[in-house]
């Protein structure tokens, strides 16, 4: 009965709990918000196409991002109907071509909710190098980026517990997009969605993440067209090694005032 309870409040982004915090040896009673969690299910053409566990915040344009960045669509105008019904933890869709061709095997991503991709891009990575070679930011703008960051971190600052992302379009030195979710991964397909069902275009921005750069976002950033990704904490050794490939400057522990820059540092000039 209690785990049905759980869910039940689980509909809203941050839960509310009590418990114990223990200041030295002294316990206090506290009722404060933790992070919710969901399992939730995008069905296409009535057939399941893969259950993400995530926030139940912003939920659309996750859907609309996730088939974007796993090429299920090519943009907004393939999608015919999108339902989200919340209280049931799913999202119904209807495509302009039909159920899209699926590769059979599937990749558990490292994201912290234990993300999927399909993967359908990764024998061709090379399509998605960047070219944008003409992209210059400013050590100070990705200062500001962070400042940004932490600004708009409103569930954090409720519960903790969650990642968030931001995107920066090119030319703008202020966050356009505010994502959040408990899987980082999660983030950059919200913050595709977003400009997805703006439509607008996220060639030459700045992508800036509050949690560790993976593989699997860096190839998200690509196909964005993102050629500049940093992060308050740091990259794995793969997403250095995409990213050369890719030709994306990766940023890590970013702080006011000081910063990583682990791969083409020449994009990053004062």
């Amino acid at each position: 009965m209690s785990l049905l309870i759980d869910e039940a409040e689980a509909l809203t982004p941050v839960v509310p709990r009590r418990y114990t915090r223990f200041v030295g040896d002294q316990p206090e009673a506290v009722e404060a918000g933790v992070i919710g969690e969901i399992r939730f299910t995008i069905f296409v053409e009535d057939r399941e196409l893969v259950t993400l566990m995530c926030s139940a915040w912003q939920l659309r344009p996750l859907v609309v991002g996730f088939l974007y960045l796993e090429g299920l669509i090519e943009g907004i105008d393939d999608l015919e109907m999108l339902r989200v019904c919340l209280e049931d933890r799913l999202a119904d869709v209807r495509l302009a071509h039909g159920f899209p061709d699926v590769p059979p095997r599937k990749i558990l991503t490292s994201g912290c909710t234990g993300g999927v991709s399909f993967g359908k891009y990764l024998d061709q990575i090379e399509q998605f190098r960047i070219t944008d070679d003409n992209v210059c930011v400013a050590p100070g703008q990705m200062y500001g980026l962070l400042r940004e960051l932490y600004d708009s971190s409103h569930l954090y600052r409720a519960s903790g517990g969650v990642h968030t992302s931001v995107l920066a379009l090119e030319g703008e030195s202020a966050p356009r997009y505010v994502a959040e979710d408990i899987g980082r991964h999660n983030t950059i397909d919200k913050l595709q969605g977003m400009a997805l069902l703006d439509e607008v275009p996220t060639r030459g921005g700045v992508i800036l993440a509050s949690g560790r750069i993976s593989s699997e976002m860096l190839f998200k950033a690509a196909i964005m067209g993102v050629p500049v990704v940093g992060s308050r904490t740091s990259p794995t050794n793969l997403a250095l090694t995409v990213a050369d490939r890719l030709n994306i400057t990766v940023c890590g522990y970013l702080r006011q005032g000081s910063m990583n820059v682990y791969t083409h540092p020449e994009r990053i000039r004062p």
